[in-house]
């Protein structure tokens, strides 16, 4: 049993950012599934989008984020991200943060899709997460207790409150972290489908625990899908950042014919729904789809890491063009807080992509990702720290109860693969009434009846996949109540769109 002030579970770049904010004054312990350099923080290419341009405003960057959003955000929230992102992201900036600039000295902003200027700040040309991250990471070196390979089984809560969290550590052993705070921060749910940018690990954890705990859940049919994830022979093998686009790339099928240009205003600048749809319509009608790079002059040096994703996946690259595919890589949906990272369940908080604040409505505009956890990570973490002057907290007295809630039981678990394919086919991006029902009633076989109120499974791998059919369960749920197509939720049974 260990015990903390603040327990942190998940390391990307909004854990990270709360860490940061209350290192020196709290005790804080953060939590990984993996080891301290995966996740999706580390794999972001495009960007982190403020206001930073000389032709750009907050006013311009919640506009845009707002009509990404087809107007289903959350207009305070939309304020706090653009007018609190450029002023917090500035003063790191001014401590060092660097972004790549132009040989006149001035940042040197891209542009991606359904933003209306170049505001995205990027580094390494597309090493924009990889080298936040390091940055981050580096200051948080001594100043907090990381855990790495560590499962999260189920929250502890007592009394309505949330007191820590039950693992699986890295030799299988449960551990017990009591806490004063509970930070989630355990990222999205790509891993639920058999394609993803994300990494696969990250498969519904926080919802799952969440849900289980009694936390509010909202918004969890919006799904957005990334229009160029990176086909292989075999599978996805990574993404092509949307900033090739806004360096002038475009989506064309296999005869090198346009196919945006007829669909939207900003062709393949549209936002991201829109464009995912006109790619599902081309695939269903049997043809290719590609990247055309061909126009982006030194497009090694501008996206050196989709290069080694392509040299990887034995793709040349150097013939101008890269197949893609759509693919599953933001969820807008999570556990709802509010401005503050506060859950409805007391001392537990939500960051980054777990939580929903309804910043980004029913689509995220491409790059505010990085940006909603820096913002809202500080704001957590600050909202910790005034939290703790306020009351005392006094830990549960023991762990036993908890432990022998987790009990060995038999269970035929579905394999992964199994989960993933019928995820594809209920929740991808084009969805019906038929399919939903089908994959709910086949969760509700397949997963014990007890497994709301308790844990019954001893292995990592039994966690997991009990809590990406919980997850998927909860996501397809939500799609079926919400018969109103928006956004990145598409209900071809359903007449009637709200588009971006």
């Amino acid at each position: 049993m260990e015990q903390t002030d603040v327990l942190i579970i998940g390391g990307g770049l909004a854990g990270v950012m709360t860490a940061l904010t209350i290192a020196d004054s709290k005790k804080v312990t953060i939590v990984t599934k993996r080891s301290q350099k995966e996740g999706n923080s580390w794999k972001a290419q495009g960007g982190i989008a403020a206001a930073l341009g000389d032709d750009d405003s907050p006013k311009r960057h919640i506009e845009d984020t707002r009509k990404a959003g087809c107007n289903k955000n959350d207009s305070e929230m939309v304020h706090i991200l653009a007018r609190e992102g450029k002023s917090r992201l500035q003063k790191w900036m001014n401590e060092g943060l660097q972004f790549d600039v132009t040989e006149q000295g001035t940042l040197d902003l891209g542009r991606e899709g359904a933003h209306s200027c170049r505001r995205i700040a990027h580094v390494g040309g597309d090493r924009t997460g990889k080298e936040m991250m390091r940055y981050f990471i580096d200051k948080l070196k001594g100043r907090v207790s990381f855990h790495t390979h560590w499962t999260v089984v189920q929250l502890i809560v007592e009394g309505k409150k949330c007191c820590g969290a039950l693992f699986l550590n890295e030799k299988g052993k449960l551990t017990v972290v009591k806490a004063t705070h509970t930070v989630l921060a355990t990222g999205g749910i790509g891993g639920l489908f058999t394609h993803t940018s994300n990494d696969n690990h990250l498969c519904g954890d926080g919802l799952a625990v969440a849900a289980r705990a009694g936390a509010t859940l909202t918004d969890l049919e919006f799904i957005q899908f990334h229009p160029t994830l990176i086909k292989g022979d075999v599978s996805s093998c990574g993404l092509a950042s949307e900033a090739i686009r806004g360096e002038g790339g475009s989506l064309v099928n296999q005869l090198g014919e346009p196919i945006m240009s007829k669909d939207h205003s900003l062709s393949d600048l549209a936002p991201r729904d829109i464009v995912a749809r006109v790619m599902y319509e081309q695939i269903s009608k049997g043809n290719s789809l590609f990247l055309d790079i061909s126009c982006i002059h030194s497009f090694h040096t501008k996206f050196p890491q989709v290069v080694q994703l392509c040299e990887l996946a034995n793709i040349d690259w150097t013939k101008g063009s890269i197949p893609v595919l759509p693919g599953p890589h933001f969820h807008m949906g999570g556990v709802e807080t509010d401005e503050n990272g506060r859950t409805s369940l007391a001392q537990l908080y939500a960051v980054g992509e777990v939580a929903c604040t309804g910043v980004h409505g029913a689509n995220r505009l491409a790059s505010n990702s990085l940006l909603e956890s820096l913002v809202f990570g500080e704001r957590t973490g600050e909202a910790i720290l005034q939290a703790s002057s306020e009351q005392p907290f006094h830990y549960p007295s023991s762990d036993e109860s908890v432990i022998s809630s987790f009990y060995k039981a038999f269970w035929e678990a579905p394999a992964k693969k199994e989960i993933q394919k019928r995820v594809d086919q209920a929740l991808g991006i084009v969805r019906n009434e038929s399919a939903l029902r089908t994959f709910i009633d086949w969760v509700h076989h397949v997963l014990p009846n007890n497994f709301s109120q308790t844990s019954a499974f001893m292995s990592k791998e039994q966690v997991e996949v009990a809590h990406m059919l919980l997850a998927a369960k909860l996501v397809a749920e939500a799609a079926l109540r919400n018969e109103v197509s928006c956004g990145a939720h598409f209900r071809e049974d359903i007449e009637g769109v709200i588009g971006s």
